[in-house]
């Protein structure tokens, strides 16, 4: 471990971690009270009425959403290196409270996708918040704050889909929107007042080791242990993005037109709750047993569940099928970066997390084009079979990743 660690203990981490915890939780509150709606909102407000031209422009929609914030997750990761991971945090809380209400008033469809695609680039507060998380943790802590920030986005997320269908339901798209812009303000201002972070001790200690680091050839940093993991983050980004956009229009397929705005608040909330009990026992185990161990079971229990929402038929059977794919996939996040923590240098952080961050979304730039030809000329459902089939690819990548992941340990 990087004599960087040693900095830990000069900010309160526990501090840090409590005030975190909020911002994120008030974010993913914002962040639920609009964004599962989109498929609705099309068909509502912009009268795109046919489900396969609306599938396909979902496709467009999170193309350029996951395009934008794979590029900008790479970029800012880098930036914080430079000059802070506070920084980088209240940019994107900021850019969030400023652009995601100007979804509501976009009078075409392309006009929203431009506002998606810029903010996506300038907002994204989950990849900053863990990276100042683990930047001011303590080694032997940071499966625990992994693990408990995953709480704070689940349950973010189970207060925001019920808030947000409620919203929807009652008082339009409008005020949900402009809900979200105020929380993540709220959101922003909670970490720009009370959390802390020592980087010009960072700053330092990285301008001492400048010269070296800069003679030293990228395949130094790209260690097969590196590269395998990012290959897992590719394919994660994969699995758990294929079936986002398109759940509403699922949720209309068995529960009905009428009721699709209520019941994906609720299944999205259900779907959060897992999310929240797989964080904090995940997180904990993690620190425990070795991650690679702990993703055995949850990428079998993952491709189950999302085969049973596939041909789910009734609300309570795919309310209980994406309860539990989100307990079983809640976990990857947090065991893939602590497995990626363990073999590489806390002063690389913010630079191997955005490099993961930005494949993780690449895997979103791929499910927008592979889940837009299925919709136009297959079905929603099989969607869902997709994700199920890509979630398991993912076992037999895990043996390569989990020796390479050894072996530099070991070399540690």
């Amino acid at each position: 471990m990087s004599e960087l660690q040693n900095i830990a203990p000069v900010v309160d981490w526990r501090k840090n971690l409590a005030f975190i915890w909020t911002s994120q939780f008030l974010a993913m509150i914002g962040f639920g009270c609009c964004m599962p709606f989109i498929p609705l909102m099309l068909r509502q407000n912009l009268h795109i009425d046919d489900d396969h031209l609306r599938g396909l422009y979902m496709s467009i929609y999170y193309l350029a959403s996951m395009t934008s914030l794979c590029v900008a997750t790479a970029v800012w990761g880098m930036l914080a290196d430079r000059f802070g991971r506070k920084i980088m945090l209240l940019r994107a809380s900021y850019a969030a409270a400023l652009f995601y209400p100007m979804l509501a008033f976009a009078p075409n469809f392309w006009t929203l996708v431009t506002i998606r695609f810029v903010c996506s680039f300038f907002s994204g507060t989950v990849n900053p918040a863990q990276t100042l998380l683990v930047s001011t943790t303590p080694a032997e802590k940071h499966g625990f704050v992994l693990g408990t920030m995953s709480t704070a986005i689940w349950s973010g997320d189970v207060l925001g889909y019920c808030a947000g269908g409620l919203m929807v339901h009652f008082f339009g798209y409008t005020t949900a929107f402009v809900t979200c812009g105020v929380i993540y303000f709220v959101s922003g201002l909670l970490v720009h007042v009370f959390v802390k972070e020592d980087f010009e001790a960072v700053r330092r200690l990285v301008r001492e080791k400048k010269a070296k680091n800069q003679k030293r050839p990228f395949r130094e940093f790209a260690t097969p242990g590196v590269l395998w993991l990012l290959a897992m983050f590719l394919l994660m980004g994969i699995s758990k993005r294929i079936d986002g956009p398109y759940i509403a229009m699922l949720v209309e397929k068995v529960c009905g037109q009428d009721k699709a705005d209520y019941y994906t608040g609720i299944i999205q909330a259900a779907a959060a709750i897992g999310g929240v009990l797989s964080g904090i026992y995940i997180g904990k185990l993690c620190d425990r047993f070795k991650p690679q161990l702990i993703l055995v079971p949850i990428i079998i229990i993952a491709t189950g569940a999302t085969l049973l929402q596939a041909f789910s038929s009734k609300p309570l059977m795919l309310i209980f099928a994406r309860f539990l794919t989100f307990f079983a996939s809640g976990g990857f996040q947090p065991a893939l970066q602590l497995m990626m923590t363990k073999i590489t240098s806390s002063e690389m952080r913010g630079t191997f997390f955005g490099w993961s961050q930005s494949l993780h979304t690449a895997g979103g730039i791929f499910c927008s084009l592979l889940g837009g030809a299925i919709t136009y000329y297959l079905n929603i459902r099989g969607i869902f079979v997709t994700g199920a089939l890509i979630t398991f690819l993912m076992l037999p990548m895990l043996l390569p990743t989990s020796r390479a992941c050894e072996k530099e340990q070991l070399k540690a």
